[in-house]
This record gives structure tokens, sequence and C-alpha cells, in this order.
């Protein structure tokens, strides 16, 4: 038992650190000026003139039609940054500026700049001229109303550009064109360049690491995960917690994840032994678990949702008469709550070949 208990003590202690890891502080001001990368579900790059480019992020792709015409806004937003021109003046100076949009009229604006930590030079035919060799950035954040719903999408555009000046060249109709573009041919047909970039077949200016802009899961990771569960095991309600580990891929285009995972579970019966003493008899299962879900939004989902996955477990540790020998524990399909932190799958148990079926609902509380 003090194995046991060494053993949960020490994959506890893992998850913690990754999940002190996973959740740096947020600052107040990022939180005005930044939008999250887990709201975002659409991702996609325009290419204009010499290497500049204007960036566009979604949550839905039907957002798009309701942001307006964004040659408007931008000339809207160098009429208000028109008080910082002497800020600007340094055209080696690196520049970002986020600018929050917010109905019905207000805005909020933050402006950073700063000097590379060198300096490059340009020789040519015995000149030298100093070189900038970073982009300026520019991010439009805004909101769109979600039809039918009391609650609205957030969006950002983006625009790198060599020179912050460059902007009041492109207020000329081409952006709007290029979001109608994107648009009218998103869901055209793709291809990928020698890079690996997908861009639109019909407007080959526009593109995308994925297809349909898609934004797969961040990244591929290893987890290590904890649970209470409570389940009922014919007239018996069995408490029981779980500590394993699972692996979280991108598939069907980074449009879902797929999870494998494996985990320790001791449940725990209470009953007399023969001396009429209270005792307490843990039985161990293995279980094996495979699930697919969508690769965005779901972690954030507050709205109960259905979620494909599939478990096995086996009885490895038995103690009691509760169980037979060669017991098996069969769950599909879950109900994912409270984020996802909480799930609700229905289970059968049985013992060698199908015998002995027994139904039974678990309750998972995971941290």
């Amino acid at each position: 038992m003090k194995k046991v208990t060494c053993f949960l003590m020490l994959l506890l202690s893992i998850t913690g650190i990754l999940y002190a890891q996973n959740n740096t502080h947020t600052s107040n001001e990022d939180k005005v000026f930044d939008v999250p990368e887990q709201e975002i579900n659409k991702r996609f790059q325009i290419a204009l003139d010499k290497g500049d480019k204007m960036q566009v992020e979604l949550v839905d792709m039907r957002d798009l039609a309701c942001i307006g015409n964004i040659d408007s806004l931008l000339k809207i937003f160098l009429k208000d940054i028109a008080p910082l021109k002497d800020s600007l003046l340094d055209e080696l100076s690196v520049k970002r500026i986020d600018y929050v949009m917010e109905p019905p009229a207000a805005k909020k604006l933050r402006f950073k700049q700063f000097r590379p930590a060198g300096t490059s030079y340009l020789v040519q035919q015995g000149n030298m001229a100093a070189l900038k060799l970073e982009q300026d950035t520019v991010h439009f954040i805004g909101m769109v109303p979600v039809g039918g719903k009391q609650q609205v999408h957030r969006f950002r555009i983006s625009f790198f550009v060599n020179q912050l000046n460059n902007l009041a060249a492109y207020a000329d109709g081409r952006l709007q064109a290029k979001l109608v573009s994107l648009r009218e041919n998103v869901h055209s047909d793709w291809v990928k360049d020698d890079k690996g970039m997908m861009h639109i077949r019909k407007d080959y200016m526009i593109s995308s690491s994925l297809s349909g802009g898609n934004i797969g899961a961040h990244n591929d990771y290893l987890a290590f995960n904890a649970s209470v569960n409570i389940q009922n095991y014919k007239n018996y309600f069995v408490p029981s917690f779980s500590v394993g580990a699972t692996a979280v891929t991108a598939v069907f285009s980074g449009k879902h994840t797929m999870e494998l995972g494996a985990y320790w579970e001791p449940n725990f019966f209470f009953g007399r032994d023969s001396d009429g003493k209270l005792k307490t008899y843990r039985n161990d299962f293995v279980t094996l678990m495979y699930g697919v879900g969508p690769a965005k939004r779901a972690e954030g989902k507050k709205d109960p949702y259905l979620q494909f996955a599939a478990s096995v477990g086996y009885l490895v540790h038995r103690s009691g008469d509760y169980f037979e020998k060669h017991s098996f524990r069969v769950g599909l399909g879950r109900i994912s709550l409270l984020e996802g932190k909480t799930k609700i799958e229905p289970v059968v148990y049985f013992h060698e070949v199908f015998k002995g079926v027994t139904p039974g609902l678990r309750l998972t509380q995971s941290f």
C-alpha cells in the first residue's frame, strides 16, 4: 500500500507541475488587448506588396460577413493614431499597435516600440545605410454578434508591414476585395506549395497552414491525468480514483483531436470481515481509453455535449468477492459537463466472455 501511495503522489505532483506550466498568469492588459489562442478556429494570411501581409483570425467563417469594410476601418485607425505621429517617425524602431474596437463606439489602443538589440546595415556601391529587418505589427481586434444568440465572437485582423507608413497605401479598396474573395472561395480547391502552405487555387495570394483556414490542435502532447470517480456496480456505489497518461494528437486535417489513454484505477468496497470488523476491499482496474473530439472550442464549452469515447478496463487486482476473476468494464460514449471537467459515462461489467453482464453509470471529476 505504501508503494501505491508513493506512486499516486508522484503522478499528482507531475500533474500539478504541468498544470502550472500551462496556466501562466495573464495580466489585465493582455486580457484587453489579446485574443486567447483557444478562441481562434480559422486563420488566413493574405500577401500584400513587398513582403507585407494581412492576417485574418476568426471564431467562425460566418463572422467575416459581419466585420464591415476593412478599408474604412483602416482609414479610421490611421486618423485615430494621428496624435502618435511624432512617436512613429523613427523608421528603424519596431512598432506594435493593438487597436480594440468595442461596440458601440469605444476604442482602446496600446502602442509598443523598441529598438533591436543589434544594428544592421546595407552596403551597396560603397554606400552604407541602416537596415530594418523586423516588421511593424498592427492588430485590429473587434466583436461581431452571433445570430440568434446573446453572445459575441471576437476577431483579429493583423497587418505585418515593413514600415507603418505603408498602411495608408492599402486603404484603396484592395483589402476589402481580398476579404470578399476569401469569403467566396474558402470552400473551393486548395493547393499546397513547396513549403507546405495551402493556397486557394482561385486566389493564390490567400494562404493558410491547413486548407479552409482550419487551425489544428496547438501541439501533439502527452498529459498526465488524475480524477476521482464514483460508479454503481450491482447494488453498490463504488468510489475510486484514476491516475494515468493521455496522448493527444490532431487528426482529420487538424479539425479533431484523438486521445489515447492508459489509467490505473483502484475501486473501493466497504464491508465486514469474518470477525465483524469493518474492512476496505480494493479492486484495481487497468483501463485503456480511445476518444475523438473537436480540436477547438470543446475544451471551453460550458454547455453539456456528447463526446465519442470508448474504454476497456481489466481487473488486475481482486479483493473480496465483489468481482469475478477476469472481469472487464467497457464504456462507450460520454456526456461532458462544466467545461469538460465532469463526465458521465455508461458502462457494462462482465467477466470472461460476456458472462454476468451488469450495466452501470460512472461519474468522473477531473482536475
